[in-house]
């Protein structure tokens, strides 16, 4: 922290009991700029469309600030529901590069949203958004894109199932933005529900404007399966999947299978795999939030942010499955295991995400 941002702290606790002086002058600026904030980026809702009962089409036009993306990143979408502030990630759907007929001055973002019912956030967006009106936005975020350095010969195999398909969306249209078309032979395996594939029309466009991409719709009810649909694909391929967390460890044993290199293998899916409990046992932790220390003892086949809600410690937190960072915690020391990866941490002091991380060793936190 430089001398500065303390500066910055130190003021706004003492004279305004805020966190930083931009949050103290946050309501001030809202009176002019719905939802400006401090800390995040502005952006207009310019309409929506139902692509299916449960699906959403959201069209937002960000702040000139707003970095630009790169094709298959995603954003944390905050929207103000019921007084509070809710946050969660989504793909772009949309290539950087790409025109909106619709609106045609306007650098166009946009998200495909699957609604639940019982959804905290998505069940009740609709609701408190018109066109018009005004959300936040982070900068885009993510390495889930299509490496620039991958040689014109690589087969490329986008691999989908439901919703996964939205950062395809992007990737897509922008390889058919390119001056020249991609030599590189395009395989995209989308698997959905009978009547639940996405943006079908779009699909068969872009096929016919790039020459080597080859869409397959597929529905495993039907008898299709990922061993018929990823036949094709060789060790020398570059395979990138967005799904479920289930169907990304299925395509990883098709892989397997042909040897397919870890290395040449990209994923993003929707929830953390679920860790078989064979790590039972407990792991004492000491905890230091707003400086008071509290020792507990955790379950270690459970997440960090599970065993501290259980304890009735809150935390903060967005997604739950380890894309927003919102949980995001100082490891003073001791070790973790990353629920998504295996990866074993270092012993040393590092930032920890809680959601998916369980504790290996005692630990000491700061919150």
């Amino acid at each position: 922290m430089n001398l500065l941002t303390r500066l910055n702290q130190v003021t706004a606790k003492t004279l305004f009991h805020t966190d930083s002086l931009g949050s103290y002058f946050e309501p001030i600026m809202q009176r002019i700029k719905p939802a400006w904030r401090t800390h995040c980026f502005r952006a207009q809702v310019l309409g929506h469309q139902l692509l299916r009962a449960d699906v959403v089409q959201l069209d937002l036009s960000a702040d000139k600030a707003w970095p630009q993306a790169i094709a298959g990143q995603h954003v944390l979408l905050t929207v103000e529901i019921n007084g509070r502030l809710m946050t969660r990630p989504f793909s772009i759907s949309s290539a950087p590069d790409q025109s909106h007929s619709q609106y045609p001055k306007k650098r166009v973002i946009r998200l495909t949203i699957k609604t639940h019912v019982d959804g905290a956030f998505t069940a009740k967006l609709l609701a408190n958004i018109t066109a018009g009106s005004y959300v936040n936005l982070s900068a885009p975020q993510g390495e889930f894109a299509v490496s620039d350095r991958i040689q014109p010969s690589t087969p490329l195999w986008f691999v989908a199932a439901g919703s996964g398909i939205t950062p395809f969306m992007a990737m897509l249209n922008q390889l058919a933005l390119l001056p020249q078309q991609p030599q590189n032979p395009i395989n995209l395996v989308y698997f959905a529900k009978p009547g639940e594939h996405l943006y079908v029309d779009e699909l068969m466009a872009l096929q016919q404007q790039l020459n080597q991409l080859k869409v397959q719709l597929l529905i495993r009810k039907n008898g299709d399966n990922l061993a018929d649909a990823l036949s094709d694909c060789t060790v020398q391929s570059q395979v990138l999947v967005c799904g479920p967390g289930q169907f990304k460890q299925d395509v990883d044993r098709q892989l397997d299978a042909i040897n397919h290199p870890l290395k040449q293998r990209q994923a993003e899916y929707f929830q953390a795999p679920v860790m078989s409990q064979t790590h039972s046992g407990e792991q004492h932790i000491q905890l230091t939030q707003r400086g008071k220390q509290t020792q507990l003892t955790l379950a270690t086949n459970n997440s960090l942010l599970n065993g501290l809600e259980q304890q009735g410690i809150s935390a903060n937190f967005g997604c739950r499955i380890g894309v927003c960072h919102q949980c995001q915690c100082i490891k003073k020391s001791g070790v973790v295991r990353n629920m998504r990866t295996g990866e074993i941490s270092q012993q040393g002091e590092q930032l920890i995400q809680l959601c998916i991380s369980q504790a290996v060793t005692p630990l000491e936190l700061e919150l």
